[in-house]
Formats: C-alpha cells, structure tokens, sequence
C-alpha cells in the first residue's frame, strides 16, 4: 500500500508547503512586480460573465437565507481533546506543535476545546486497549484518609495541550467541559466503560449530586486556577444508547434514560455551578449520537431541566429529522452546538475522497441544522510509536487515500504531525468563516458566510466531480459588492496537490462572479466590499389554491395540497416523476419562489423545475434546482418579475430518487431598502 504524506516538522514547513504548492491559477508569490487587483484598470481586466462560458450551476447567497441561530452570530469551529490530547500532551513539543497547527493562525484556526473530564477506570481494570482514550480521573483513593481525594495532576497531559491551545485560539476561544462517565466508584458497574446491561441507567441513585458536584469542582479548578474561561458544561455524552458496556475495550461510557435521569443531572449540574459561583458557566446537553434522538430527549426533560440548560448539543452521526431539531432549537429559544462527528467517509478515490467527505458532511450538516458552532470529534485519531504507551502498542499509520477518522496522525517517534489532505479541506471553512460572521445557507456543495466588521463574504465550494466545473455566484440580492474575488483551494495530493493555495483574483461582473472549479477541490472564494442590505417581502395571496398532484407515496396522507398548508413539517411525498401544480384562482405579479425540501430528502429536489402560466396550457420556466437545497425555506429571486396564475414543479423523469419530495411553496414580490 503506497502512502503519501507530508509531515508538519512546524510552522515554518507549513508556511513553506503553502509556498510551494502549486496548480491551475496559481499566484506567483515570487512576482515583485505583481498587479495588485486595484490597479489594473478596468479596460484590462478579464471580467469572465455566466454569458460567456457554460454555467454547470448557480449559487445565490441571499440574506434572506441569513442564520438567526444565536442571534445570526457564528460561534466558530473546533474539536473535542480526547483522545489525543491525552496522548500526546506528556511531550511539551507535541503539544505546542498540535496547538499551533490546529489552533494557531498559521493554522486551522480552530476556536473551540472540548476537555474531557475523565471518569477514570477501578485501577485493577485493563481491558480499554486503545493508547489515548483512558483518560484518568480527577479523584483517587486516599488509603491513608479512607476517602477519595483530587489530584489535580492526574489528567497532566490533556491539561498541557489545552492550556497551549487556549492561547493559540486567542479572544475567540471557547472551552467546553464534558463528561463521557462517572467516576467509576459512583457507576452500578463499577466500570467507567459501562453497565452491565448497556440500555439501563449507570450511574448510582444516589450519586446523581456527587456526580454534579464532581464536575463542578473541576470546571471550577479549569476556570480559577488555570485562569480558562470555561463557557459551558455537557454532564453526558450519547446518554440514551446501549453503547456503553463493562469492560468496552474503546472508551469511557455512561447511559442516561430520557426523561427524569436526564432531567435530574441536568438540574444539578446546573445548581453545582451555581454553588460554585460559576453562573457564566451554561450547562449543554445531551449530546446525543442522532439528531431524532435528541429532538425527543429535549421533549422528555422536565421544565427545571429545560429552565437549567442553556444550549442543545447534538452529534449529527444519524441526521434524522435534522432540519426539525434545529427548527425546535429556533421556536424554544435555545443556542445549537453540532458539538461531535467524524467518520471514516469517502467521496471518491485517492487523498482527496476523505477531504470531499468531510467537506460534504460540514456543509450538510450547517445548511441543515444550521447550528452556531461545528466541532469535528478529534483532530487526530491515530497515533505511531514503535514502543507504544502505558505498556500498549499504538495504531500506526493510516491510508491516506481511503477513509479515515481525524485529520492527522501524530508520529511519537519523530516528535511529529502528518497532516492529510483531509486537514486542508478543514482550514477551507476554519480559516475564513470566522466567529463573528454570520451563516449564509446557500444548498448543494456551497457553504457562505459574511464578516460584518471586515464586510467580507466568503463562500466555500466543492467540486465532488472529477472533470472542472464552472458556477455563477450570483450575488444580485447584496446591498453592494465590490470588484475583486480572493481564491484559495485545497486539491490533488500532500505531495503535488494544492494546500490553501492563493489563486488568481477573480473580477466580478457586476454582483456575481464566475467560479472555475477544478476537479474533486474544495475552493474558498472571500469577496471584499459587501454589505448585506436589507430585502423587504410581500406575501401573493394562496388563499384556497387547487392543488393537484402524481400519486403520493403508497397512496397515503401526504399529497400535494401538504405544500401550501404553511407547515415546513408536513410534504408532498410523490411518486417518481412527480409534479404537483398551483391554480391560485386569479393572476398576481411575484418576483421570488419560496420552497422548502421534505426534511432528510433534501437531494431529491436536485434536477426539479418551476413553472409558471397565465392559462395552465402554455408554461414557462422560471427556475430550476441545480443541486441539493437547504433544510427550510430557500429563497429564489427570479430574473424579473412574472404575473402568473398558475405554478407548476416537475421532479426530473427517469425513477429511482426523483420523487416530488416538497413540504412547502411560497410566493413573494420582493423590495430592497
């Protein structure tokens, strides 16, 4: 098995891999002479428009497709420490160099630590196998006191990494302390791995408040004594699975029963902080495995409990009902963290199958779920050391063109990281949709977000294909737009590939700009000068359509008229090659179509098309979905403004995933102030 990589010796080999990348429009960074954009005059330069060559597809980033989550602010990115921080923070080097490289500038940029408060395991266990997820406990046994005692030093290595990565992450750092088990002395099991029976609550009734008290006492240790602001404790992790077993040979586990086990722990977490005089310290929760699941646990907590938390986490490993959550999130008032995922994903062959994946999966998921904060699992999975750790052999080294967890692999031999391809997708979203900024959801294989302070709008988009593609980036619904486009992309491989290499600035036609993607790349495109304005909409009237459709699925309950009801819940399950069409009863001038995708079904609407007529006879196109939308409404301004009575929507014939899978249908006529 051939493995190519690249090893981060430090910065400066980072800085140099930058340099030296090279590909299609790359800048000469040695040019001294080099044109700034703003000099070229404008006879002279190359303004390519969607006329001049042939558009494969559209992206409008609208700020009517702005994120209110969090008040539309953007909290940023991150990764939970555990496992490797605990592996590699016994080495001041390593823990530096992994600091620098995934929270420092020249880096990731990375915002969020998830530090894991360690249950540790009875002391004469010894069947967890891996090298880094036995994360020791703050408490031992003082046989001298016959009573359990902190040591403050236990989980020294974790600690080393996230004092280091603290400071990287500078103002925007965001610590959130989390718990995957009691400590095994208040477990049934008496095991910190889990229960004898995994579906059965594992923590002891009666150490519910010493459980709280325990995480309290560390987040106040965390926060006062290592001078970390600490913004949130998560008192479970994947609670309601039957996951967590006695004598797992993975990872600390802890099962918590929906309902008023959830419940009590959430309360008294939240109390504990209180006592301890951490009222800025929210409690999160529950961080579950699959989005379905915590959308019911939320519904199973009690009122106190639902009063104490103040943000939903949720893993988005199952994304089930996800556009459901993160609209219960909205209509509850709360903040959302997608707060854990990774994967072992591909797209396609070679280095850049688990970049695009990763790529996809962050898209996906924020269009969705649309949630203030996205944190990958861990950044570094696997771990090469020829003598091993705490009397275990580490995993060694990964295949880097097939899929794989995190995004490097730490060489304990050499003192080293081995970045991937994976890394650079990453630092393609990380680097330039800041904390600050808000969420623009743009659908398909495209992810915008804009800078308020800097007026800056970047857009990440991926190519999965392997042949070039060209996209509009139409911008017509900005206040303002300025002339010039920077461009950085990530493709290829670590040896000859592309890394956040700096392209040639790109002109806009007006607003909008033409996009040349190169095949199986992820390229982030910032376009300076904008403000987002402000567009007002007018509502055209449905008020008691004739809705006709195709047969819904199996005959059942949801047919066509399930798309006008005003509920983004309900949809028009069709059949293949399905329509449905819109008599509204008289003609009304609309410039905007409002339509939102059957939730989890979004890539069905891919290929579909809108129509419309004044007879129901003779139709004209106005609109086709050229990839998968968002979860919610998607608004789509429509090159003029049309008077219709009916409206048409047509899936793309030929079976198999194109049904008409459509939960909603509005129409606008649309003012900008």
């Amino acid at each position: 098995m051939k493995q190519i990589f690249k090893r981060a010796v430090s910065l400066a080999l980072c800085a140099c891999m930058l340099i030296s990348a090279s590909g299609c429009g790359a800048k000469d960074s040695n040019n001294k002479n080099e044109k700034t954009p703003e000099s070229v005059p404008m006879e002279e330069r190359n303004i390519v428009k969607p006329e001049d060559v042939n558009i494969d597809t559209t992206i409008s980033v609208s700020p009517l497709n702005a994120s209110v989550m969090n008040g539309g602010k953007f909290e940023g990115w991150g990764t939970s420490l555990c496992w490797w921080a605990n592996r590699v923070g016994y080495s001041d080097k390593l823990a530096q160099l992994t600091a620098d490289l995934f929270f420092g500038e020249d880096g990731l940029r990375l915002n969020i630590m998830r530090y894991n408060i360690g249950g540790g395991d009875d002391p004469e266990h010894n069947h967890i196998t891996r090298t880094d997820s036995e994360v020791p406990g703050w408490l031992y046994w003082n046989e001298k006191k016959q009573k359990y005692e902190y040591d403050y030093k236990a989980d020294k290595n974790q600690l080393n990494v996230l004092k280091r990565a603290y400071k990287a992450a500078g103002d925007n750092a965001l610590v959130e302390v989390f718990s995957n088990s009691p400590p095994y002395f208040m477990t049934v099991s008496g095991c910190s791995s889990g229960g004898r029976d995994g579906n059965v609550n594992n923590l002891k009734d009666d150490c519910y408040k010493e459980f709280a008290e325990y995480l309290a006492h560390v987040t106040d240790y965390i926060q006062n004594k290592l001078d970390i602001t600490v913004a949130s404790v998560a008192p479970m992790n994947e609670p309601n699975t039957n996951f967590w077993w006695y004598g797992s040979n993975k990872q600390e586990g802890c099962h918590f029963d929906a309902g008023k086990s959830q419940s009590d722990i959430i309360e008294l977490t939240y109390d504990a902080l209180k006592n301890y005089d951490l009222g800025n310290v929210i409690v999160s929760a529950s961080d579950e495995t699959s989005t379905e699941l915590q959308i019911n646990e939320y519904l199973s907590y009690s009122d106190k409990a639902k009063a104490s938390i103040g943000r939903i986490n949720t893993h988005t490993y199952n994304p089930t009902r996800i556009g459901e959550l993160g609209q219960l999130a909205r209509d509850e008032g709360f903040n959302m963290w997608m707060s854990e995922v990774d994967g072992n994903g591909t797209v396609c062959d070679g280095e850049m199958g688990p970049a695009l994946w990763l790529s996809e999966k962050i898209i996906s998921d924020i269009n969705a779920l649309s949630p203030s904060a996205w944190v990958l699992w861990q950044v570094i999975d696997k771990h090469i050391s020829k003598d091993g750790y705490n009397g275990k052999q580490d995993s060694g080294m990964i295949d880097i063109t097939a899929g794989f967890w995190g995004t490097a692999v730490c060489d304990h031999d050499n003192k080293d990281v081995i970045l991937t391809q994976k890394y650079y997708a990453f630092g393609q979203f990380s680097r330039f949709i800041r904390p600050g900024s808000t969420i623009i959801h743009c659908g398909g294989d495209s992810l915008a977000a804009y800078n308020p302070e800097t007026k800056e709008l970047s857009i990440v988009v991926m190519n999965k294909s392997d042949k070039p593609k060209n996209a509009n980036i139409s911008l017509s619904q900005m206040k303002t737009v300025g002339d010039t486009v920077r461009a950085y992309r990530t493709s290829g491989t670590m040896e000859q590939g592309e890394h956040w290499q700096e392209l040639d600035d790109i002109y806009t036609y007006g607003k909008g700009f033409v996009a040349e993607l190169a095949p199986q790349s992820v390229t982030t495109y910032v376009v300076g000068g904008v403000e987002m304005g402000d567009i007002s909409l007018e509502a055209v009237p449905m008020d008691n359509p004739t809705v006709t459709g195709s047969t819904p699925w199996n005959n059942g309950a949801d047919t066509a008229d399930k798309a006008v009801d005003g509920d983004t819940l309900t949809f028009f399950d069709g059949v293949e090659d399905g329509w449905l069409e819109i008599d509204r009863g008289n003609t009304a001038e609309f410039d905007v179509i409002a339509y939102a995708p059957r939730t989890g079904f979004e890539g069905r609407m891919t290929g579909g098309k809108f129509y419309g007529s004044k007879n129901g006879k003779k139709w004209t196109e106005l609109y086709e979905v050229t990839s998968a939308p968002t979860s919610g409404f998607n608004y789509v301004f429509l090159d003029k403004a049309y008077n219709f009575r009916y409206l048409r929507y047509d899936v793309p014939t030929g079976g198999g995933e194109h049904l008409c899978n459509i939960a909603e249908i509005s129409l606008y006529k649309s003012s900008q102030k």
